[in-house]
């Protein structure tokens, strides 16, 4: 099948997904607002701006072009059904090209287009549908180098691609150092390259971004003082870091940052205890026992933030699953208030303040960068847990997901009639994988894009259900063909069977 019919076949099937599912009509979220609300000028408005400006563009364009906002934000969900079917087709004809069954192929790109993050984000404006399509594309990328050879012009694609991701969610920026790993890390089928020929295509599918990305920190450090992507993603990290130390521990921290870590210890105790109740210092020791009793019985944290942890909120986080239900009110009712608060405390005129989201992240990195320091055993226990969190939520997903459910159930009831009624049709053991090397290639690419990009995000994060389910987007493909292969694994059990009986 070639590039346009297979095009057109995956843009009808995710329409109607989309349309019958409910999934068409766009849907605001919380992260909508700064995307839409993104300024180009003057260039210090937009260095300050806490997201990247691929996607506000594309908001700015289609909305110059739409008669009506709605249908602006209409073309956003059309564009990114459409995007991620180009996504789904590319992966299914490199597959094809590397001599994989038309069967497995087609079930792998299925599972590609209708996976949790396309079913859960697809309709959203907002990056995580269009990232998770551009990086599908990227591996594709990669997948077709290792059949081929990294020519020129696939090289620079392959970094345009890389590029488009990190521009859409800087999250992505994981493709970097995946993309040059996979030029070394390589299945056996893949064409033969010289060390220097991987060296050179490394220098340009890595090469490009690395570049590209440094000219833009360059440009926020001459605009606004900040050699950094952006103002955004400390306060996540900060929102981690802060619950793996106690109160005393926070306040013993020296300078500048050591005032937003007591700034935090406060309002950490303050939230947790409720708006009626306030330590006037970061010494927990002034609330009696008894008035903490009374209030854990009365109050209810905001927003579902629940620092009662050893029945007292100036202790860290007991347990992983603490500190991830947390984190998020941790980030946007302690830690960013905190550091505006102490922005402020030490803003002397006008244009400061006005300049405080930079000054906030770059004080909430001062104040990381120092707890990975003093407690690396801590923040490397969490990474670890975190990536464990990671897997067994995103396999909880992909179960949870409605299609891959009945699929799944569907899968159980065939395996179990082929275990009482093995087939005995005649059956060519290369019908379904006729050609092992893609599979192995595919094998290859799911395990290092899920592992690189679950070790990026935990970094910073809680690999919670959009951040995982993206590097997980293989996965279910992995699934399938584990099924085909178990499947003629049994078929061919049984024709021996039969043989032997027979003789």
């Amino acid at each position: 099948m070639s590039a346009l019919p297979t095009m057109l076949m995956w843009s009808v099937v995710l329409i109607a997904a989309a349309v019958f599912s409910g999934r068409w009509t766009f849907h605001i979220v919380s992260d909508t607002a700064s995307y839409l609300q993104y300024a180009f000028s003057p260039a210090s408005a937009a260095a300050a701006e806490i997201r990247s400006p691929v996607y506000p563009l594309v908001l700015r364009l289609l909305t110059s072009l739409a008669p009506t906002r709605s249908s602006a934000l209409q073309l956003v969900v059309l564009g990114q059904i459409l995007l991620h079917a180009a996504a789904t087709s590319a992966l299914m004809l490199e597959l094809r090209n590397w001599k994989t069954s038309c069967q497995v192929s087609f079930a792998v790109a299925a599972t590609v287009a209708i996976g949790c993050t396309f079913w859960d984000n697809v309709s959203t404006i907002a990056t995580d549908c269009p990232a998770m399509s551009v990086g599908v594309i990227t591996a594709v990328c990669m997948m077709r180098g290792w059949r081929r050879g990294f020519s020129i012009r696939l090289s620079i694609a392959t970094a345009a691609f890389v590029l488009t991701a990190i521009g859409l969610r800087p999250a992505y920026l994981f493709l970097i150092p995946w993309t040059a790993i996979s030029l070394f890390l390589r299945p056996a089928e893949a064409v033969a390259a010289t060390f220097g020929h991987r060296v050179r295509d490394g220098f340009v599918i890595a090469g490009i971004p690395v570049v590209t990305l440094l000219g833009w920190c360059v440009f926020r450090y001459v605009t606004v003082a900040d050699f950094s992507l952006l103002p955004f993603g400390h306060q996540n990290m900060a929102a981690v870091t802060t619950q793996l130390l106690d109160n005393d521990e926070l306040t013993a921290i020296p300078g500048k940052p050591g005032e937003l870590a007591s700034e935090i210890a406060r309002r950490r105790v303050e939230v947790s205890l409720g708006e009626n109740l306030r330590a006037t210092s970061n010494k927990t020791s002034q609330i009696s026992d008894s008035d903490k009793a009374q209030v854990v019985r009365t109050t209810r944290a905001a927003d579902g933030l629940d620092l009662r942890t050893h029945g007292d909120p100036s202790r860290r986080a007991d347990s992983y699953m603490t500190l991830e239900n947390r984190w998020d009110a941790m980030t946007y009712l302690v830690v960013v208030p905190a550091a505006a608060h102490v922005i402020q405390t030490h803003a002397s005129n006008d244009a400061v303040r006005d300049a405080d989201i930079v000054a906030q992240h770059q004080l909430i990195a001062e104040l990381d960068k120092y707890i990975v320091r003093s407690y690396p055993l801590r923040y490397a226990r969490w990474w670890l847990l975190a990536m464990r969190r990671g897997l067994w939520g995103s396999a909880a997903n992909i179960v949870m997901h409605p299609i891959f459910l009945i699929l799944i159930v569907v899968a159980a009831l065939i395996t179990t009639v082929r275990c009482i009624h093995p087939s005995r049709a005649e059956t060519n053991r290369t019908s379904v994988t006729q050609s092992l090397a893609g599979v192995r290639a595919f094998l290859l690419i799911a395990i290092t894009y899920g592992a690189t990009k679950l070790g990026f995000v935990a970094l910073t994060s809680p690999p919670i259900g959009r951040f995982s389910d993206a590097a997980f987007v293989f996965v279910p493909g992995v699934i399938a063909i584990a099924y085909f292969a178990f499947q003629q694994c049994l078929r061919f059990e049984g024709m021996n069977k039969s043989l032997s009986t027979t003789h």
